[in-house]
């Protein structure tokens, strides 16, 4: 009788890790938006308050990262589905190790 776990339930297993990537990547962006925004608009003498440009930045930054976000996580899901994949199989095809006192005593 086979034990492993069907291809839906290894599916439904691997959507919390794409949204933590998602989530965590859409952070990412916000955070250096939030910095890189006011930054250039210091070096470059913008009109709009620090405020202004920190929250512009929190809003563009999230947003680019939104968009490349859900194709890198199912990019981060597949690769780790490939890795386990391949080293269950190798793991099972492996010879197994001979005992260390040897099988020809004397």
């Amino acid at each position: 009788m086979n034990h492993s776990p069907s291809l839906a339930r290894k599916i439904l297993a691997e959507i919390p890790y794409f949204f933590a990537w998602v989530a965590g990547l859409v952070v990412l962006g916000a955070i250096l938006g939030a910095i890189f925004f006011p930054l250039g608009g210091w070096l470059l003498d913008a009109e709009r308050t620090s405020y202004a440009l920190f929250l512009r930045g929190l809003r563009f930054g999230s947003f680019y990262f939104l968009i490349w976000a859900p194709a890198i996580a199912i990019t981060v899901c597949v690769m780790r589905g490939y890795r386990r994949a391949r080293s269950h199989t190798e793991h099972a095809a492996a010879p197994k190790p001979s005992s260390p006192a040897g099988d020809d005593e004397r």
